[in-house]
């Protein structure tokens, strides 16, 4: 039975395994709180869970590296995915992968198994069978509660823009590159990344976000024109429970990639 190495143990994670119950694998864990591992360990006792003082001891030590941490996660795994090369890696924080997509490609290339879910999008296939073809644009067109956006770095940046979104019911908050939108919204618009890796094309990707006073789902519209033709797909995700930034399909998408291995 093939072991799994989880860099991340906490609201999502968490949300992963307790779906999950049917998983009995032996887990090795690591976060940067310790808080969150002693969380996670206590949730399931009923599983064999080993904690580990690093992510290298992590990989090192697991066949499957599931990842559902952060962008800084996602770059320290790459430092040491090359010395590990018969592992299987499942990304969640798509935007580390972007920011290291020149590695990314590289390692595709050498054969190592590196696993992007779709998250809280759907289309994903088509998206990667257009990769072949000539991409015109893709464009993405994210809605989500004003609750769930309001701390991120962006409107720290822009007060004035803060105070617009507080009196109106819907605002435009961002509109540009896919660069720009995971900086600015690293914990919001994971699928943006998510765009950009599959398709493999990151310069076609632009971004709209928009804030919605009174919405309770997280909204996705992508739209993607290339010479096989358009694509358009829209997903009406409910949020997690545990953390409203990110979608419960968005949890599922990785447990799905996770099944096909275990």
């Amino acid at each position: 039975m093939k072991t799994i190495g989880i860099v991340g143990t906490g609201n999502i994670a968490t949300l992963i395994f307790k779906i999950a119950k049917n998983i009995k694998n032996k887990l090795y864990v690591y976060d940067i709180n310790p808080n969150n591992i002693g969380k996670f360990c206590r949730k399931f006792r009923n599983k064999e869970i080993v904690r580990c003082n690093s992510i290298e001891e992590v990989i090192k030590s697991s066949d499957i590296i599931l990842e559902t941490a952060s962008i800084t996660a996602v770059d320290e795994i790459f430092k040491f995915v090359k010395f590990y090369r018969n592992k299987i890696y499942i990304f969640l924080s798509v935007g580390g992968v972007l920011k290291n997509f020149s590695l990314y490609k590289d390692l595709i290339k050498k054969g190592y198994r590196i696993c992007i879910p779709s998250g809280a999008i759907a289309g994903c296939d088509a998206l990667s069978a257009v990769r072949f073809t000539k991409i015109k644009s893709i464009q993405l067109k994210t809605i989500k509660p004003l609750k769930t956006l309001i701390t991120s770095p962006y409107f720290k940046q822009n007060k004035n823009l803060y105070n617009k979104v507080l009196k109106q019911k819907q605002t435009i908050v961002f509109h540009g590159n896919v660069y720009d939108a995971v900086k600015n919204f690293p914990q919001n618009i994971n699928v943006a990344a998510t765009l950009a890796v599959v398709s493999n094309n990151p310069d076609k990707v632009k971004v709209t976000i928009i804030a919605d006073k009174d919405l309770k789902n997280n909204i996705h519209e992508v739209t993607v024109i290339s010479s096989a033709g358009k694509i358009f797909t829209r997903t009406e995700n409910i949020p997690s429970e545990d953390n409203p930034k990110t979608s419960y399909l968005a949890a599922l998408s990785a447990l799905s990639v996770l099944h096909q291995f275990v």
